[in-house]
């Protein structure tokens, strides 16, 4: 699907995947767009969610979140596309209440601040 979306606006791959680890509960692709832009784009599966961030330093815990390039080919999939307005909203308890007690205590413990830092995030 990577390679499918990014090729429709006239990117590349620029990165294997990259499966979650410690410190990221996310899969993550490198790509470049046409205008030379790198950007990842992040895969919740739990969520089944597909988000698009600038490229950064990996180590850096907070994305800079932007919206999918070519997100259509995902959607078909059965994907959900973030966009970077829903990513950017401020966490309050609406988004909270279908979250485990363990989860809920690892919000607590680490307190992020946007809705796209709970689901992309470097907690897990």
């Amino acid at each position: 699907m990577v390679y499918d979306s990014t090729r429709a606006v006239g990117g590349v791959v620029t990165t294997s995947v990259e499966e979650p680890t410690v410190g990221r509960n996310h899969y993550r692709v490198g790509v470049r767009l046409r205008d030379g832009k790198p950007l990842s784009i992040l895969f919740n599966a739990a969520a089944f969610l597909v988000a698009g961030a600038e490229q950064q330093d990996p180590y850096m815990i907070n994305a800079v979140f932007v919206d999918v390039p070519g997100g259509d080919v995902y959607r078909r999939a059965g994907l959900r596309v973030a966009t970077t307005a829903e990513l950017n909203q401020p966490l309050n308890d609406r988004h909270l209440h279908l979250l485990t007690e363990e989860e809920r205590r690892d919000v607590a413990y680490h307190q992020p601040s946007r809705l796209g830092d709970l689901l992309f995030n470097w907690f897990d």
